[in-house]
């Protein structure tokens, strides 16, 4: 329970607003923003009752870690829905990958490819992404045309996470929206599993005290 209540302390509210309440975030910063984005890639199961949103770059050794965490705890949990918010902040070639993997979506690919950038080891360059794009059953042309078919959605997405993501304070991946919470950094599956009950447990995240 100690973790829990770091969680709490150091999260965020969604208030019913639906502006994020940190005094640094503007306005237009809210919580549909972020997790009800168009063109970011989802797992959305039928009923999902909680929502996840996980900021992360392929090229973050950290979130290549998370990323079995995060498969284990969607397969044991079916109701939870899972927001990718790209947020290439390790140079070029993170931004390419991050680009590649969003239009991967437009082929019903994302999921495949994802798990397939993370699956290398060490960093990515531009052969290791199509290589995973290869392993991940990924038609390179078609990928090719879409990122020029969708560079304006995709350009556009990624500013509006690189705007978003340090205006509710967050400093680095990965870092998690669980619910009405926020945790930073990488976490172990008991440790997700336990912020997922408690943010359904108080979906509004805990009492203030008057």
């Amino acid at each position: 329970m100690a973790t829990l209540a770091v969680l709490a302390i150091t999260g965020f509210v969604i208030g019913a607003t639906d502006a994020l309440t940190q005094p640094a975030v503007a306005a237009t910063i809210t919580k549909s923003a972020i997790l009800e984005d168009p063109v970011a890639p989802k797992v959305a199961p039928k009923g999902y009752d909680i929502t996840i949103v996980q900021f992360a770059d392929y090229n973050c050794g950290y979130c290549r870690r998370m990323h079995s965490v995060v498969v284990a705890l969607i397969a044991s949990d079916p109701k939870i829905r899972l927001v990718y918010r790209d947020w290439p902040i390790f140079g070029p070639v993170s931004v390419e990958a991050a680009r590649a993997a969003i239009a991967s979506q437009w082929q019903g690919k994302h999921e495949a490819f994802n798990a397939a950038l993370y699956a290398g080891a060490g960093k990515l360059d531009s052969v290791a992404i199509r290589t995973a794009a290869n392993r991940a059953g990924v038609s390179w042309p078609r990928l090719q045309a879409d990122l020029v078919k969708h560079k304006a959605e995709i350009d556009a997405l990624l500013a509006r996470t690189s705007e978003q993501a340090p205006a509710i304070g967050l400093q680095g991946t990965p870092a998690f929206i669980i619910g009405a919470y926020l945790a930073p950094g990488a976490l172990d599956l008991a440790t997700l599993r336990k912020a997922v009950a408690e943010a359904r447990r108080n979906p509004n995240g805990p009492a203030r005290a008057r």
